[in-house]
């Protein structure tokens, strides 16, 4: 019974991740959201509109040895490696919260699964998917608010928030003063993205059965502010040892949604070290 559900998780979450792949390709403006929901698949080079064979996630992909049936070219892997990473999102929220009701099971899911596209769209254009945002960003307010004491999501809320913007402030000075640069290495995109990991912020004490409190919070926020900066420093690394002749900027947005999923998986472990 596990693993055929599982595996119907993991299918539905590839079905999401191909519809994943339109909302990140699909060019964002006043059309976007009728683009999304009546606008044909089309291949990326001939334009032929595309039969629904194929479209299936993962299959047609790979039964089609990734290029286009009409014009042959080559097709971006982008698409296979969305669905896979959704199916995987979806099984992984499964296993981490099994004791919980289906509602909450399935809000997470696409909360996470939200987090995963905003993480996708910001490596690859470095800005963040406004609408997207949002549309996360609200799920996850009504959500914390529905599920926990408002009074705490409005305190985590304005922590958060005044840490974030700290760190951007401060950053902007130092380009400036050290490169003489208004260029920055921490983006106010990254400040947006803190109103959205403080929403969820609470349910790391929630579900690592923590007792929430000055200090507690304190150390919470400073362990997920390290995660961060050492994800980061890792892709930075990575990425120099890769393109080590090349200028290659290391998006910050990524960091902070993945040091998110280990401070909610881990959040007791890290605190109750620090305390």
């Amino acid at each position: 019974m596990e693993t055929v559900v599982i595996i119907w998780l993991f299918t539905l979450g590839a079905i999401f991740g191909s519809f994943g792949g339109v909302l990140i390709s699909r060019k964002w403006d006043k059309k976007w959201i009728k683009d999304i929901f009546f606008g044909r698949s089309k291949c990326d080079f001939c334009h032929k509109k595309l039969w629904f064979l194929e479209l299936v996630p993962i299959v047609s992909f790979l039964t089609q040895r990734a290029r286009c049936k009409k014009c042959g070219k080559k097709l971006s892997s982008f698409y296979l490696w969305i669905e896979i990473l959704s199916g995987v999102v979806f099984v992984l929220t499964y296993i981490f919260l099994p004791d919980v009701v289906l509602w909450e099971l399935l809000a997470w899911i696409f909360i996470n699964w939200w987090l995963l596209l905003l993480l996708v769209f910001d490596i690859q254009k470095y800005e963040l998917h406004i609408p997207m945002w949002i549309f996360v960003t609200l799920i996850a307010v009504v959500f914390a608010f529905f599920k926990l004491d408002s009074l705490v999501v409005a305190e985590t809320m304005i922590a958060y928030f005044l840490v974030f913007l700290a760190i951007y402030l401060f950053s902007k000075y130092y380009m400036r003063l050290r490169f003489s640069k208004k260029e920055e290495w921490f983006g106010q995109w990254d400040v947006f993205l803190s109103i959205t990991i403080w929403a969820l912020s609470w349910f790391v004490f929630y579900y690592n059965f923590l007792q929430f409190g000055v200090v507690n919070l304190i150390n919470l926020i400073l362990i997920y502010v390290i995660l961060s900066c050492l994800i980061w420093l890792l892709f930075a690394l990575i990425s120099k040892i890769i393109w080590s002749k090349q200028t290659k900027i290391i998006p910050f947005l990524p960091s902070m949604i993945l040091a998110f999923w280990l401070v909610m998986l881990f959040g007791g472990v890290f605190i109750n070290i620090l305390a």
